[in-house]
């Protein structure tokens, strides 16, 4: 059976990664990337350092604006999926690789969603509407969670095609733990173990609204005061892109993206997180580190449930209560309800064997 596994952000390798090595064993594997994240820091790298092999192709698509993106991912994945013509296209979360989900589904070809289910109903939000049309146009749907799954029923997607199967990070960050222990990063920002905030932000909602951008650092700003702690900014881009009239608040150190041992490197052992991802929440809970939704919605409340974050929206003012109130309890949360097992990869294969042969 030939399985096409399409993906093109840091998320989505980091994610995969143990999944990869699996399908290569267990199937004839196309491995394409869209390269939707275009810089090393944000894709290359992560192939490197998580020993994954080169994909099958390389799609370089054109990123220069919404439209033209989107319109390149499904014209160059249709061409690809009639070349190949494989049986299942696995796809993880909500970027605009998995709108290659669209050609696929035009072709008949089935459709495994990785992270399926998730939901927060927000449509500002271009993933939102991503997940929801992707989920939609699956065959199986193979969400984190129970949570995740109950959206799913509750827009009407049989029961029978949804499997969960818990996050894969899990395994991920387990199999290569000795190597991020081996991180050189804190000599490297000359910091020292809970003594900084780490920080991500880089959301279109967000960073491209220079009102929202700015009341981002401002809440830095108000943290750095009051905390008296170094705050390290690893800047995406698309953010970087942005700050021309943004001025940079004292204490925050903004350096350059990570590779994946570094970044979890300085997760594991942080003060405390300040983020609008979707992903750095999940791995904060494993390691029992608060954190900071910097959003107004989330599509995971079940690491909010876990009690190891909150969702801060973005006022300065909410930024730092939200940050005052997670870290003056005890780090006592639990990871396996939200997480699962962490036998994530293996499930998958199963499914993907017995479900769709």
């Amino acid at each position: 059976m030939k399985i096409m596994s399409i993906f093109g952000t840091r998320p989505e390798i980091i994610r995969l990664s143990r999944i990869f090595a699996l399908l290569d064993k267990n199937f004839e594997h196309i491995m394409v990337n869209t390269s939707q994240n275009y810089t090393r820091e944000l894709n290359s790298v992560f192939f490197d350092d998580l020993s994954i092999r080169k994909p099958d192709y390389d799609l370089k698509v054109n990123t220069e604006a919404y439209g033209i993106e989107v319109a390149d991912v499904i014209v160059k994945t249709e061409k690809l999926l009639k070349k190949e013509n494989p049986d299942i296209l696995l796809i993880l979360g909500d970027t605009n690789s998995g709108l290659s989900a669209i050609p696929a589904a035009h072709q008949g070809i089935k459709i495994a969603h990785l992270e399926a289910g998730m939901r927060s109903y927000d449509l500002r939000m271009p993933e939102e509407k991503n997940r929801v049309m992707i989920d939609h146009l699956s065959t199986v749907l193979l969400p984190y969670t129970h949570y995740s799954r109950e959206n799913l029923i509750r827009e009407n997607i049989h029961p029978s095609k949804i499997f969960v199967v818990g996050n894969p990070i899990i395994e991920v960050i387990e199999h290569y733990m000795p190597k991020i222990e081996k991180s050189k990063i804190f000599q490297k920002l000359k910091i020292k173990k809970n003594e900084y905030f780490l920080v991500t932000a880089h959301r279109s909602e967000n960073v491209d609204n220079v009102k929202s951008l700015k009341n981002i650092f401002s809440g830095l700003e108000k943290i750095h005061k009051k905390f008296g702690k170094k705050i390290i900014y690893p800047i995406h881009p698309r953010t970087t892109s942005k700050m021309k009239n943004i001025e940079i608040p004292k204490g925050v150190q903004l350096i350059d993206p990570l590779g994946f041992f570094d970044f979890t490197y300085l997760e594991k052992n942080a003060f405390c997180l300040l983020t609008d991802s979707g992903t750095v929440p999940e791995e904060t809970l494993y390691f029992k580190k608060p954190c900071v939704t910097i959003r107004e919605s989330t599509e995971r409340p079940e690491i909010i449930e876990a009690g190891s974050n909150i969702l801060s929206g973005l006022e300065p003012e909410n930024i730092l209560r939200a940050t005052e109130s997670i870290t003056s309890g005890k780090p006592d949360w639990q990871w396996k309800e939200a997480l699962g097992d962490g036998k994530t990869a293996r499930k998958v294969i199963n499914i993907l064997h017995g479900k769709l042969y």
